[in-house]
């Protein structure tokens, strides 16, 4: 059937008020004349036209005035008129076919060509204001290019049919000020021109694919709405400007729960203005099968280009249930396969979002991004990767990229919070430039409660400029290689430090930083070396424990801040500024068993945490600057030597050097001997308002103890302010440089100032030796010995109470209080004056001198035991009242008493070459007494003893 429509004539159904229906249909449908539906108000209450046929065609002096025109044939082109076209024959659009036996039916057979829609046509409807429905059963193209005007509709709507083969083609632009498109397809919708609707509305659902692309140049899509791909299907893109206005444009896959993977491809360039969203969205349920829902976007966009106060927003979520395996076709994630530079202004984001279902297998990846990144601009771009199920351990995120590029103010973010054995992982040698930039790539906390490692790179990492961060905050984070951190970059990286969560920072290879390095976490591992350089710094800080098994040379300013935990350093060389502080938990020790070498600076070493100990196993030269090594205990674990001057290992008194040593603790442990060489001052003091012990307690014999060796030290200092200092270890101070000799500088002797001092070895000084207890007591054990060497030992107590060996070329013990030297006791002078003064004293030692004073301003005892005696000058005693029971031996001895003096029987009191004088107000002279010359000056004066002159 061919119902033609000729030119001039025409169909009125129109009305007053409403317009009709009319309906014009056959196998080949002519339409050149004029169809009438009008209302009252054409926009609102014009009537409907259906042109319909398998062939339809449609002159350019066809005429429908109706609200709705719908044109439904099999397959529809809407294109330009054929050159030289003005009507229609028969001949034109038919080819004769061979009759049947009879000859009285002719048949004719319609030209396959004769089914084509003059876009002119269609515009004039549109201009109107009309809604023009173009159906096809089986395709519809276009291939002019179409003006929908400022109010108009067009539809076109590809029927239902199992033909998926044939779909909706778009080879020409459509454009308007403002009219709507609305195609409706069964099967694919390819646009390949620019669609232009300003601020008109776009609604296309398809069955199938929806492709935008164009392989040879750009093309627009502009306007506002909503894009629906096909069940199991997706969309490609490939060299697209997008200008979304208003609400913006929004791609659409189909929300089918079962039977639903989904592809995209994305090629060449993007270009996005105002909010374009690309939305994958499945209803969850535990029932619903993960490998029905997942496939791949693959990514080959070259560049993403964002105009001003634009946002790109790809999102996915496809979580619940779980599989064992990743399927061919994707767990529903991207794959960045092509270098991408995203050109994003600071007001404008780009934003990837994936949540997607748990794969329980350590094949295949989730997501993969191949090519390398370069983000600029000053804007947004962000990378999250999540999964709501932590039952099983999933799949991660490879990151193949050899080269990050992030600059003018940009930020790149990836981050996940899936339970994945390893959420990234870096396979290649990556190079990260954020110059004045940002660069994040992180495990966040989420629903992880399965999770081993959140960064894991199997290459070298280089950063070359701005502020980059890498790692985990409630996961492992392993670099298998070395770390570069160039000048003026920023590197940050971390392991677990979120809660309760606890997950090593490790780097298996060297750290070679000239910028800023930041680590931090529950425990950092670094078994290469760590080098910090000029202008650099470096700041560890974990929770629990900071580990460098190689070399860590400072060249910066570097601080290492441990806030539950310890270190376990190897060598150590600072060259400027170097703070570590640790704060140890129970049963932990802060362990240095390399070398450390100060060339220059400050070196703080501090753990301020009750009963921590630091153990030092390694040499420590400081050039200059000052060393200060801090913690309730320190313990010596190898024979070591603290030395000043670092210069072929030289600590003399002539190196360049003003270094000073601070050891603060409660208790010094020696497994071995301390040396602490060529330092300007060098004090070990008592930590807090603590005592200070120095070494372990020994057996009497002292066979084992350990000794502290304070070596050309200009000022060496044993301290504890108010508090108690006790020497169980052998204390020396000398001046092993054979060519200075004691004027020289670095020759002073030791100085020991606390509340109370008690010595339970030996102190041996080349020089001098000052013990000060002022305001309590010095102790001294059997058979230890306080010995000055060449020079003098003052002791100073509010009480004494000698039973060793006091021993210098002068000495002087004064006690404010009360002084005891027992019996085992030696004070000797050996060259010059042997003086000991208190309120009382009780001698049963020895005390000897070239001259002796023994002074109490109370009572003064000398014991059957003791023994003074001064070798060839005076020896005087004064008291208030004196007791003499032991022997007195000297050129010359003055006993001055104001009170009484006693001397008992068995005493003996010689002045062997010159006067003996006894003053007393009261002599009871029991004991021996003799001289050269005698005098005794006495009101009172009795005894049996015996005074003579000889």
């Amino acid at each position: 059937r061919k119902p033609p429509l000729e030119k001039g004539s025409t169909i009125n159904v129109s009305g007053k008020e409403k317009g009709g229906r009319a309906i014009v249909w056959g196998d080949i449908a002519l339409i050149d004349g004029n169809i009438n539906a009008q209302g009252k108000d054409i926009a609102k209450t014009g009537g409907f036209v259906e042109t319909s046929g398998h062939d339809l065609f449609i002159n350019d002096d066809a005429i429908v005035d109706a609200k709705e025109w719908l044109l439904d044939p099999d397959e529809v082109t809407i294109s330009t008129a054929s050159a030289g076209r003005s009507n229609i024959q028969e001949s034109d659009e038919y080819i004769s076919e061979t009759n049947d036996s009879s000859g009285a039916v002719e048949r004719k057979k319609n030209k396959p060509n004769i089914y084509t829609l003059t876009n002119s046509t269609l515009e004039k409807i549109l201009s109107r204001g009309a809604h023009v429905n173009i159906t096809a059963t089986k395709k519809i193209n276009v291939t002019s290019d179409i003006n929908i005007g400022g109010s108009g509709h067009l539809t076109l709507y590809r029927e239902k049919s199992k033909d998926r083969k044939n779909g909706v083609t778009i080879d020409g632009n459509i454009t308007s000020n403002g009219g709507s498109l609305t195609i409706n397809s069964d099967s694919w919708v390819d646009i390949h021109k620019n669609i232009t609707l300003n601020s008109g509305v776009i609604n296309i659902t398809s069955k199938d694919t929806v492709a935008i692309e164009s392989k040879d140049s750009m093309i627009s899509f502009q306007g506002k709405g909503n894009i629906t791909s096909g069940q199991n299907k997706g969309f490609r893109f490939e060299n697209v400007s997008f200008e979304a206005k208003d609400s913006g444009l929004i791609f659409r896959a189909s929300q089918e729960r079962t039977n639903n993977n989904f592809s995209a491809k994305f090629n060449g360039t993007l270009n996005i203005s105002g909010n374009v969203k690309i939305e994958r969205v499945i209803p969850t349920s535990a029932s619903d099968k993960p490998s029905q829902k997942g496939g791949k976007i693959e990514w080959n966009v070259t560049q993403l280009n964002l105009k001003d106060n634009s946002n790109f927003t790809l999102y996915s979520k496809t979580d619940g249930g779980a599989l064992s395996y990743v399927p061919n076709y994707g767990l529903g994630g991207i794959y960045i396969n092509s270098d991408t530079t995203f050109n994003v202004p600071k007001s404008s984001n780009v934003n990837f979002t994936f949540i997607y279902p748990i794969a329980q297998t350590d094949r295949g990846y989730h997501s993969e991004i191949k090519g390398n990144l370069t983000v600029t601009g000053g804007g947004n771009v962000k990378m999250k990767f999540s999964s709501y199920d932590s039952s099983f351990y999933t799949t991660g995120i490879k990151i193949a990229s050899q080269t990050i590029n992030v600059t003018n103010g940009s930020t790149l973010d990836i981050k996940g919070d899936m339970p994945a054995k390893k959420l990234f992982e870096i396979s290649n040698d990556l190079t990260i430039n954020a110059t004045d930039s940002t660069v994040s790539i992180k495990q966040i906390p989420g629903t992880d409660t399965k999770r081993e490692y959140g960064l894991y790179a199997k290459g070298n990492i280089t950063v070359n400029g701005g502020n980059v961060s890498l790692g985990s905050n409630k996961a492992k984070t392993k670099i298998k290689k070395n770390i570069v951190i160039a000048s003026g970059a920023n590197l940050t990286l971390s392991a677990a430090n979120f809660n309760v969560h606890t997950g090593a920072l490790s780097v298996d290879g060297d750290i070679t930083s000239n910028g800023n390095l930041t680590a931090n976490g529950d425990t950092i591992e670094i078994t290469g070396n760590l080098t910090v350089g000029g202008g650099a710094k470096f700041n560890g800080n974990t929770k629990n424990n900071l580990n460098i098994t190689g070399a860590f040379t400072n060249n910066g300013a570097s601080e290492i801040n441990i806030t539950q935990g310890v270190v376990n350093l190897g060598k150590v060389v600072n060259n400027k500024k170097l703070s570590i502080t640790t704060h140890a938990k129970a049963n932990q020790k802060s362990i240095i068993n390399g070398d450390i070498t100060n060339n220059k600076g400050d070196l703080n070493i501090t753990d301020n945490n009750s009963n921590a100990e630091i153990q030092i196993g390694g040499n420590i030269s400081q050039k200059e600057g000052n060393l200060t090594i801090s913690s309730d205990k320190v313990n010596i674990t190898k024979q070591i030597t603290i030395k000043a001057g670092v210069d072929g290992g030289d600590s003399s008194s002539s190196a360049t050097n003003n270094a000073n040593l601070t050891i603060k603790t409660k208790e010094l442990k020696l497994t071995e001997d301390l040396s602490i060489s060529g330092f300007n001052k060098a004090e070990i003091t008592a930590k807090g308002n603590n005592d200070l012990i120095i070494g372990e307690t020994s057996d009497d014999s002292n066979a084992n103890a350990k000794k502290v060796t304070f070596d050309k030290v200009k000022d060496s200092k044993i301290s504890a302010n108010g508090h108690n200092v006790t020497l169980n270890s052998k204390v020396e101070t000398s001046n092993s440089d054979s060519s200075a000799d004691d004027s020289n500088d670095n020759n002073t002797g030791l100085t020991i100032s606390a509340k109370d001092v008690t010595v339970n070895n030996d102190v041996t000084s080349h020089k001098t030796i000052n013990i000060s207890a002022t305001t309590g007591n010095v102790t001294t054990k059997e058979s230890t010995t306080i010995n000055a060497a060449t020079g003098s030992v003052e002791v100073t107590a509010k009480t004494g109470d000698i039973s060793g060996t006091i021993s210098g070329n002068t000495v002087n013990v004064t006690a404010t209080n009360s002084l005891i030297t027992q019996s085992s006791s030696k004070i000797e002078a050996k060259k010059g004056e042997a003086n000991v003064t208190s309120a009382t004293g009780t001698i049963g030692g020895t005390i000897s001198g070239n001259t002796v004073s023994v002074t109490a301003t109370d009572s003064l005892t000398t014991q059957a035991s003791s023994s003074i005696t001064s070798s060839n000058g005076q020896t005087t005693l004064t008291a208030k009242n004196g007791s003499i029971a032991g022997s007195i031996d000297a050129a010359n001895v003055t006993l001055n008493t104001t009170g009484t003096l006693t001397t008992v029987a068995g005493s003996n009191i010689k002045a062997t070459s010159g006067t003996l004088a006894i003053n007393a107000k009261d002599a009871k002279l029991d004991g021996t007494a003799s001289g050269d010359r005698t005098e005794v000056n006495a009101t009172n004066a009795s005894g049996s003893g015996r005074v003579r002159c000889e």
